[in-house]
């Protein structure tokens, strides 16, 4: 899926695919995520939000399932993604400080 590269600290780019509903996005840390059955218009918004990560904490984060697609994901290594985002939001309001 190509990915728009986004101006974010947490969210580096994101995708859509509007023959499935699916939602990609590539977090700074570099694991990729997909979401099912996502809006096309959750998608225009997250493009258009000044703040990503939130947006994505908020409206994407347990509204819609998800799977790791990051290719190194294979190996078994799971990473929570809410925890990841957490991570993400707080170095955003260390640099702010």
């Amino acid at each position: 899926m190509e990915r728009t590269k986004l101006a974010s600290t947490s969210v580096a780019s994101a995708g859509y695919d509007s023959a499935t509903s699916v939602l990609e996005i590539e977090f700074s840390s570099g694991r990729i995520y997909q979401f099912d059955g996502v809006p096309k218009g959750v998608f225009d918004w997250l493009v258009r939000t000044p703040s990503k990560g939130s947006y994505v904490s908020r409206m994407i984060n347990d509204h819609y399932p998800y799977r790791d697609v990051t290719p190194s994901a294979s190996t078994g290594a799971e990473v929570d993604l809410v925890q990841q985002l957490q991570d993400s939001l707080r170095r955003l309001e260390d640099k702010k400080r």
